[in-house]
């Protein structure tokens, strides 16, 4: 974070209620990003968290839009309605000073550190400007898959916390109703649960405080029901929009080889191995950004006594990835992301497929330094066509000096030039190992190795003269290096 400078204070109910307006800078994946940040002072009396509007510096006037809602969720407070993380608010019509698109607000917990001149005597809310459809999609899917959209967005986890006018849309609501299977099923908005994914283990979660919501929802749901739970303070993710076809996550600075992975959601289905041997067995799936849980009665009345009683639960599935559904009861909030240090930026790249920028969403993979097996929490499967990626240079080096769709584009050249070369060649080479060096306003450097016996000559003159001749990625400050590993059987 930028240091805070105060600009001033707004008096907007004397005695009653304050906006602090300050400047600061935000650490982004483009740099600091020059903000005002606007902090309430009089909510708390009412109950109400305290509230902060963050807003990127465009060059046009102060917006006065977080002035106006402040005004009005002090009133709301003072008749006792409040809101909190995971809440929406939805506008009459749309539009605020600053961008007329912008449709509600979704309310979030804050970062670790806040650049605000305001001593808050607990976290306060952040309030996150929604545009167009993304407010309906918040009220019918949840507020944290919109939140993962907007961190995959901005390359800021676990989203950011300040808007960006002008911005575009993260999502349009029609495709995403079309695509979703939760379109299908009735759902229950849990801000409070959290569901991670680690391992074989599916774990549902909750503070003591919040296990008579829990219960309810849980008697009164149907047979088929979506949880739609809240962020659960995890080093990854997992992120979905239309048109993806495999797990992703957006990940926490440092949190690339963490197993947890939270979940958006996750749908219960209650009945499995009933009706005859065609029947489903038992089962947990990861589908789009969350679960898919499907259950005996018998399993499902367990799950629902350990929910009345409090207790932990660990119940076993007979096959599949995830061997267990679990339910314990948190000593405490869910617990934060971890902070990044002062040099730390929320900018890892968007996709990462065994290891590289390849897309615009992030698988769920690690990037790793060195290629290591596809496997474990969260790896997806992989075309071994696809080959793997060594990384000589550092990650961060990586994310600075090109972008994953450049990267990615420049990857799939490669690998047609490759493909298309050795087709009908006899030779005795089972893989290629192409070394890249990449600089600004440089060609493309290559080095070309194979095993256990190396192409034809000729075949190698040309190959190399056509990978020297591929159109280099956009690459910017710094020299890249890595390998591509091809299997060319």
């Amino acid at each position: 974070m930028g240091s805070a400078l105060p600009v001033g204070r707004e008096i907007l109910i004397p005695g009653e209620l304050t906006v602090a307006i300050d400047e600061g800078g935000i650490r982004t994946a483009g740099g600091m990003l020059p903000a005002l940040i606007y902090t309430t002072d009089g909510l708390e009396r009412h109950g109400q968290r305290e509230m902060v509007f963050a807003v990127a510096r465009t060059g046009a006037p102060a917006p006065g839009y977080p002035l106006t809602m402040a005004r009005t969720v002090h009133r709301f407070a003072a008749e006792g309605r409040i809101v909190d993380a995971g809440d929406v608010s939805v506008f009459g019509r749309p539009g605020v000073d600053v961008d007329e698109r912008v449709t509600g607000f979704v309310y979030a917990d804050p970062p670790a550190a806040l650049p605000s001149t305001v001593d808050l005597p607990r976290p306060p809310l952040v309030a996150l400007p929604l545009l167009g459809g993304e407010t309906a999609v918040v009220q019918r899917f949840g507020h944290a898959r919109v939140l993962a959209l907007l961190g995959a967005q901005e390359r800021y986890y676990p989203h950011p916390w300040w808007f960006r006018p002008g911005r575009p849309p993260v999502l349009d609501d029609t495709e995403f109703r079309a695509a979703t299977m939760l379109s299908r099923a009735p759902a229950y908005n849990l801000p409070f649960l959290r569901v991670v994914h680690d391992g074989d283990r599916l774990e549902l979660s909750v503070s003591p405080g919040d296990l008579p919501s829990l219960r309810e929802a849980m008697r009164e749901a149907p047979d088929v029901c979506a949880y739609l739970p809240g962020l659960a303070g995890t080093p990854k993710t997992y992120v979905w929009a239309p048109g993806q076809t495999g797990p992703a996550a957006i990940v926490a600075p440092g949190g690339e080889r963490a197993t947890r992975l939270a979940c958006n959601f996750v749908l219960i289905v209650r009945g499995a191995g009933a009706g005859g041997p065609d029947a489903q067995a038992p089962t947990a799936r990861q589908v789009e950004d969350g679960f898919a849980v499907l259950l005996t009665g018998a399993m499902h009345a367990r799950l629902l006594q350990a929910v009345e009683a409090g207790r932990p639960v660990e119940i076993g599935l007979p096959g599949g990835a995830v061997r267990a559904v679990a339910f314990r009861v948190a000593d405490g909030a869910a617990p934060a992301a971890a902070a990044p240090g002062p040099d730390a930026v929320n900018a890892l790249p968007p996709d990462l497929v065994n290891g590289v920028p390849a897309a615009t969403t992030m698988a769920a993979g690690d990037l790793v330094g060195s290629a290591r097996p596809a496997g474990g929490a969260g790896a997806r499967s992989r075309d071994p066509a696809r080959g793997r990626i060594v990384l000589l240079t550092s990650e961060e080096q990586l994310r600075q000096a090109t972008t994953p769709a450049e990267l990615g584009d420049f990857l799939d050249r490669t690998r047609r030039v490759v493909y298309q070369l050795f087709a009908g060649v006899r030779h005795h080479t089972e893989e290629l190992m192409i070394e890249f060096r990449l600089a600004p306003n440089r060609p493309v450097a290559v080095r070309i190795m194979a095993r256990p016996i190396a192409p034809p000559r000729e075949l190698l003159v040309v190959l190399e003269r056509q990978l020297q001749a591929l159109p280099p990625p956009a690459i910017h400050y710094t020299e890249v290096a890595f390998q591509l590993h091809l299997p060319v059987r």
